[in-house]
């Protein structure tokens, strides 16, 4: 499959699909030190923006997390400026944590008061049978390999612990609905992209059970369809536009937007979470003894 570039300044990708387990990565992809271009500061500000500090975006993690375990040494995989660590900092948690970025790391030092390890996970190591839980939030797709990463978390993890990964859903409607232009492609800053068949296949060959995987609802339909308009405004005009919903519209087109999240969005997003078809992969590991 390849993706569209909508000027020289955006270049087209291929990417491509495993026919047995559905597994959809990057082909060719930018090094390490090529990628660090496209994590530049309106990045890691979107990012903040996004409510790194806002206890609702971290409630489903806590929730699955807390159905195996209340209380041990944890470890978030990109954990950022430690906005999930910093919710349970103070408490029965021993927290760690890893971050490329220097600045960031620093800063979740400050925010959780946890160990943090600033590399990639290729150039941190902890002791083994180390953790009770290792968290992996919209972090697993930006690697670029991630059956080591599997790899380096069996050998991290307690006997019984549990790993949490949350990736976007390659086979997700909307991904099947807007290719090329679905949001959670994210090109090149996403490398790899997951369906339930290529976790559980990673989880196997690292000598994890899986314990859980679904589809939590939500939606990036306003995301996917800037991007689509977008390309067709470039088409009908030769000129980039890059259309924005998120910021002020008319009353009507306000209207319009609410009723489209409240009947397309959320209404179609829980059934198609119940289809396993949702935007999201939301998945628990655990490490056999």
């Amino acid at each position: 499959m390849r993706t569209r570039g909508v000027s020289t300044l955006i270049p087209s990708y291929t990417l491509l699909r495993c026919s047995a387990c559905s597994h959809v990565w990057l082909s060719n992809p930018p090094s390490a030190d090529e990628l660090s271009r496209f994590y530049g500061p309106e990045y890691h500000q979107a990012v903040s923006c996004a409510g790194e500090g806002d206890a609702a975006r971290w409630g489903g993690l806590l929730k699955t997390i807390q159905r195996y375990r209340t209380k041990g040494a944890l470890l978030d995989i990109g954990c950022s400026t430690g906005g999930f660590l910093s919710h349970l900092s103070g408490g029965a948690w021993q927290l760690a944590g890893i971050e490329l970025s220097a600045e960031a790391a620093e800063r979740a030092r400050t925010n959780s008061g946890g160990q943090i390890m600033t590399g990639s996970i290729g150039e941190v190591e902890f002791p083994p049978n180390s953790f009770d839980v290792i968290t992996c939030n919209d972090v697993l797709e930006h690697l670029h390999e991630p059956r080591i990463v599997f790899e380096k978390v069996a050998g991290w993890l307690k006997p019984d612990g549990i790993f949490y990964v949350f990736v976007p859903n390659v086979l997700s409607w909307e991904a099947r609905l807007f290719q090329s232009f679905w949001y959670g492609l994210d090109l090149p800053r996403h490398l790899h992209f997951f369906s339930p068949s290529s976790l559980n296949s990673l989880s196997s060959q690292a000598g994890l059970e899986t314990l859980r995987i679904a589809t939590p609802p939500g939606n990036y339909l306003e995301q996917s369809t800037c991007r689509l308009l977008t390309w067709l405004v470039y088409k009908a005009t030769g000129s980039i536009h890059i259309i924005d919903m998120s910021g002020r519209v008319n009353p009507v087109l306000r209207v319009v937007r609410k009723g489209l999240r409240i009947v397309v969005g959320d209404g179609f997003g829980w059934v198609a979470s119940m289809g396993r078809a949702g935007p999201s992969l939301q998945a628990v590991f655990q490490k056999r003894n």
